[in-house]
């Protein structure tokens, strides 16, 4: 490892068969599902609040699955919880069209959900262990690059496909498409970069998430609010986006271009963000990014054309393209060294609580105000995340050159430091 970063396109060389292929194509047959489902859901004449719990489902299975994901990863190895994960992203979605029950759609967005922190987890742990603070953020960056190409391509299919050939055969395409990740997972990578730090023996974890909640409580409270609340803007806008462009009298296919315009913004700027984070800090690229979404979130609570929701579409895109991978990075910068897996795992059952959170803000606040309250419910929430950031969690990056971690957090890490498990 040397203490210069790498050039960007020898990250990209090195990472790209063993993390960033496996995250495109696995999360490819998900983004077909974000205009897809929540019409389906609609129009299978099940009430918006059943409709959010059944979209909510699939953060309530990341947190659930989270649970034990940091333990599998050291007991059975990376490579192996990531075709577990990538097998099940591609079953879940493929078995949406049988059925319409509540229950039953509840079961596989679950199983979706748990499967997929399996994917996420399974890759920040591989990146963590292998790169350096220097060149992180735009590691981390542009895994979340790489599930904007997903997002951005996947509405546009969705929407043409779910027309064209039905709900049932757009789900079965969706979980085809997730498996074309299995490919680059079970082909050896003779190109991947050595680990910084010892892989944990396989077979011989002992270190879960409880365990890693108990030795970095403190740590895990002050931090864990962000990606917790970041990730609920982030799901409630894939829920409030489509069902106002229903609202609007827009078409499924339409209702997909709406939602891959913002993406494409989002998508453009993901350098960008890993830059800014590495050059200049994770608080330089977070606090313009979360404060741009906020505002597009009012715009989009104020619609009343398509121009207005597509305008707010592209201002919420550029935004959440300039905090591409930050909440990777915040993880990964604040996790041990040397069994980085339990801590990322434990941020990450906080983070995906927000799954839980978005979708049912949308739903709740949308069945009683309407769904322009809901937008501005979670603008509210991004600002919050603002001012916690700037107040409570400071500078990460131990590369910034001039840190300023908050006293809160630099506190709860000298306190872990004193008290080993």
């Amino acid at each position: 490892m040397t203490s210069s970063p790498p050039s960007l396109e020898g990250v990209l060389r090195r990472l790209l068969i063993p993390v960033y292929f496996p995250v495109v194509a696995g999360t490819l047959g998900l983004a077909l599902l974000i205009p897809v489902l929540p019409l389906y859901l609609t129009r299978s004449d099940l009430p918006l609040g059943t409709t959010s719990i059944v979209l909510a489902a699939i953060g309530a299975g990341a947190t659930l699955g989270g649970l034990p994901a940091g333990a599998l990863i050291t007991r059975f190895g990376e490579r192996s919880v990531l075709i577990g994960a990538l097998a099940g992203i591609s079953v879940t979605s493929a078995l949406l069209g049988v059925s319409d029950a509540a229950l039953v759609l509840i079961g596989l967005r679950l199983g979706t959900g748990a499967s997929n922190i399996g994917l996420r987890l399974s890759r920040q742990t591989y990146i963590t262990r292998r790169i350096d603070a220097v060149a992180r953020g735009r590691s981390m960056s542009m895994i979340g690059g790489s599930f904007r190409v997903s997002l951005f391509i996947g509405p546009l299919i969705g929407g043409v496909l779910a027309e064209t050939i039905g709900f049932t055969w757009t789900f079965i395409v969706a979980g085809g498409l997730s498996a074309f990740g299995l490919i680059p997972a079970l082909v050896p990578d003779s190109l991947a970069p050595k680990p910084a730090t010892p892989e944990p023996i396989v077979g011989r974890g002992r270190t879960g998430f409880f365990s890693a909640i108990n030795q970095h409580w403190r740590l895990l409270s002050a931090a864990g609010v962000v990606p917790m609340l970041t990730m609920a803007v982030r799901e409630g806008r894939y829920v409030v986006v489509p069902l106002i462009g229903n609202e609007l009298g827009l078409s499924v296919a339409q209702v997909g271009v709406l939602v891959a315009v913002g993406t494409f913004a989002d998508l453009a700027l993901f350098p960008v963000a890993g830059y800014v984070m590495d050059r200049f800090g994770r608080l330089a690229a977070m606090i313009p990014s979360f404060t741009l979404i906020a505002f597009g979130l009012v715009v989009l609570a104020l619609a009343q054309t398509t121009a207005a929701a597509i305008g707010a579409g592209v201002i919420m895109g550029v935004g959440n393209g300039l905090s591409s991978g930050s909440m990777l990075t915040l993880g990964s910068d604040l996790a041990p060294r040397s069994d980085p897996a339990p801590f990322l795992a434990a941020i990450a059952v906080i983070q995906d609580v927000g799954k839980i959170i978005g979708p049912l803000v949308v739903g709740f606040v949308g069945a009683a105000f309407g769904l322009s309250a809901s937008a501005a419910v979670l603008a509210a929430l991004m600002l919050t995340v603002v001012l916690w950031l700037l107040t409570i969690v400071g500078e990460t990056s131990a590369a910034h050159p001039r840190p300023a971690r908050s006293a809160t957090i630099a506190r709860a890490a000298s306190q872990e430091a004193r008290c080993p498990p």
